[in-house]
């Protein structure tokens, strides 16, 4: 026990024998006072400390998304994954080049031309549906 804590155990009992139960109060608090007061000077925060979110108030912790799955979820999303997986690999070579080029890489039908053995953007924007309207109807059993 350091000298603080003795000193602190001392007073404590001075102040049981005195019937003084607001120090007995004061001195049992001090170690978590002193502890948030150092944690108000190095900036941590709690993540249950109550803030006005929207009007009402909420703990931090609230805020923060639970990204664990439970085993259900998990088995629909890996039967989801393999049913877009199959349904993808119906598609042909360029097919699935020009799905994944327009719909993550936002390239233009021109610029697929020079990509692909297609020489009109009419013809690949209109593959480009007909790939869509495929995957709508594949995926639409899941879905």
């Amino acid at each position: 026990m350091s000298k603080v804590e003795q000193r602190r155990s001392r007073k404590l009992i001075e102040a049981v024998e005195n019937n003084n139960w607001e120090t007995v109060t004061r001195l049992l608090a001090q170690p978590f006072n002193n502890l948030e007061r150092k944690e108000r000077y190095y900036g941590v925060i709690s993540l249950n400390l109550t803030i006005s979110n929207e009007g009402r108030k909420t703990e931090i912790l609230d805020l923060y998304s639970d990204n664990t799955y439970n085993p259900i979820e998990l088995l629909l999303i890996k039967e989801r994954n393999e049913l877009l997986m199959n349904a993808l690999s119906k598609l042909s070579k360029d097919d699935l080049h020009i799905l994944l080029e327009m719909t993550l890489n936002g390239t233009s039908a021109l610029q697929l031309t020079k990509e692909t053995s297609f020489k009109s953007h009419k013809t690949i924007k209109k593959r480009y549906e007909n790939i869509l309207k495929f995957l709508k109807e594949e995926l639409e059993k899941y879905f």
